[in-house]
């Protein structure tokens, strides 16, 4: 993302929160995890589970959508859930190291909501703590 960020395969991790319609109170946190590929983006997302009535302690969704130099579209579609996903569209600032914008979830009684995401590190090894190798014990 950002300026020349979208034609070549690198995995980034991102951290941010959501809120609900006007951006007011602490919001839930949320790590991501993305792939972006030639403008299309795939990933995880982690998140404390806030509103899904169940044992969970979080929530674990998958990512999919695109992205330009200035905008990031994509769906949530959570692993755990039965729920629609939820469908996010944002801007980047000029740096390409934050993106704010909203969610909209269960169309045609929509919530929505804000969010915000700022970048944490580009590694081509970066992954999801749950898909991580093991250390080994030597």
């Amino acid at each position: 993302m950002g300026s020349n960020q979208t034609s070549s395969d690198h995995s980034t991790v991102w951290t941010g929160r959501v809120w609900l319609a006007d951006g007011t109170g602490e919001g839930v946190p949320f790590s991501a995890w993305l792939t972006i590929s030639d403008g299309k983006i795939s990933g995880s997302m982690l998140e404390p589970n806030a509103f899904v009535l169940d044992d969970l302690d979080e929530l674990e969704a998958d990512i999919r959508g695109h992205v330009d130099e200035t905008e990031i579209v994509f769906l949530k579609t959570y692993r755990t859930s039965v729920r629609e996903p939820v469908y996010f569209e944002g801007q980047m600032d000029a740096t390409g190291r934050r993106i704010v914008g909203r969610w909209y979830f269960g169309w045609p009684d929509e919530v929505t909501g804000v969010f915000e995401m700022t970048h944490k590190s580009q590694d081509e090894s970066a992954r999801h703590p749950r898909n991580a190798p093991a250390a080994s014990s030597d």
